[in-house]
């Protein structure tokens, strides 16, 4: 958002021309929003300008990298440093979908065997009444 002094903002009309196609759809989008035509159009400006900033400083940022670049031993030093806090991970055997509940998850982690077909306790199928 675009910051004013102490004093209140002054306001200048400008008269655009758009699209008629682009035109459309702003004006169902503000009735559907409740908003103005001059809200809109200052919202759009002030993230135009929010953008342009943005993209001026990744700009600056790369170019101080391209002069001045990271050393490869800092590079690993920070990674080690902002990974040391990342709990140890090993590999284990895939879950499948119907295995992913927590307590499955938990008692295979810690160990325990799964369970085949054979292991799964058998339903019965439901009995229909003959009439």
């Amino acid at each position: 958002m675009i910051r004013y002094g102490a004093a209140a903002p002054q306001f200048t009309k400008i008269a655009v021309t758009v699209p008629t196609e682009t035109y459309a759809v702003v004006e169902r989008l503000r009735r559907r929003l409740g908003k103005s035509r001059s809200a809109v159009v200052a919202l759009a400006l002030e993230e135009w300008i929010r953008g342009a900033d943005l993209a001026e400083a990744d700009r600056r940022y790369v170019e101080g990298y391209l002069r001045t670049p990271e050393a490869v031993d800092e590079i690993g030093a920070v990674a080690a440093q902002a990974t040391s806090s990342w709990a140890s991970w090993a590999p284990g055997e895939p879950l499948r979908a119907e295995d992913s509940s927590p307590s499955k998850s938990a008692s295979r982690a810690a160990g325990a065997p799964r369970a085949g077909r054979a292991g799964r306790a058998k339903r019965a199928a439901p009995k229909r009444s003959r009439r």
